[in-house]
């Protein structure tokens, strides 16, 4: 098969990119683009950049989103190797500069924060960059979480987002997350049981209020039946 001609892989891909969406099928396409393409990957990478400062705040985290998939697609095939190999150091280079223009500290950039946090806690489990960098933005992100979800609600008008694209993100967010779980099963085959153990306890939501409740129903049901 012919290898695509750059300028038109970049018109391509950039077309692709202002057609993107939430929806999982639409990232995944454009995920596998850049994998398929992945000796191109410099003048993608440009693409994404150019987008990246282009975009309103919102859709930027779709673009983050396609760069999780294509550094850590469960696929095992030769072309996914190869393009972890060639955007992984791209990646890397602007890393910091790229989480921070799809979260910049606005009501716009706080709605794609928790969504980012996830993308970037997933990247510190799979090891794929600086460690101390990415805990350096896990501990910020999570901060920023935690304010979100402290203050009241962020508003549709505060976020530049309308009601049902905000109804619309939360149902590709409980897809993706249910993706995502899915995911979690697939296990590297040289992955050490402890390495393993610890990517599960990742996965594990922190003990809140909700966790208190479902025992305290237990409870009385345990009582319940005890009396009986």
């Amino acid at each position: 098969m012919d290898e695509i001609d750059p300028f038109e892989a970049r018109l391509l891909f950039s077309n692709m990119l202002d057609n993107l969406t939430g929806a999982q099928p639409t990232i995944d396409r454009v995920s596998t683009f850049a994998i398929k393409n992945h000796q191109l990957a410099d003048d993608l990478f440009e693409c994404i950049q150019e987008k990246l400062d282009k975009f309103p705040i919102p859709p930027r985290l779709n673009i983050l989103l396609v760069l999780d998939g294509i550094l850590t697609s469960s696929s095992r095939s030769s072309a996914t190797q190869l393009a972890l190999q060639a955007w992984r150091p791209l990646v890397s280079k602007d890393l910091a500069s790229i989480i921070h223009k799809v979260t910049p500290e606005t009501s716009a950039g706080s709605s794609n924060v928790l969504q980012t946090h996830k993308v970037v806690s997933n990247w510190q489990r799979k090891k794929l960059f600086d460690k101390a960098e990415l805990d350096k933005l896990s501990k910020m992100l999570a901060k920023r979480v935690g304010d979100v979800s402290g203050s009241a609600s962020v508003s549709a008008n505060e976020s530049g987002m309308r009601h049902q694209d905000i109804l619309k993100r939360i149902e590709e967010d409980r897809e993706r997350h249910k993706r995502h779980k899915e995911d979690a099963w697939i296990r590297p085959a040289n992955e050490s049981p402890r390495d393993e153990l610890n990517a599960y306890w990742e996965t594990v939501s922190d003990f809140n209020d909700a966790d208190w409740q479902d025992i305290s129903a237990d409870n009385e049901t345990y009582q319940l039946e005890r009396s009986n």
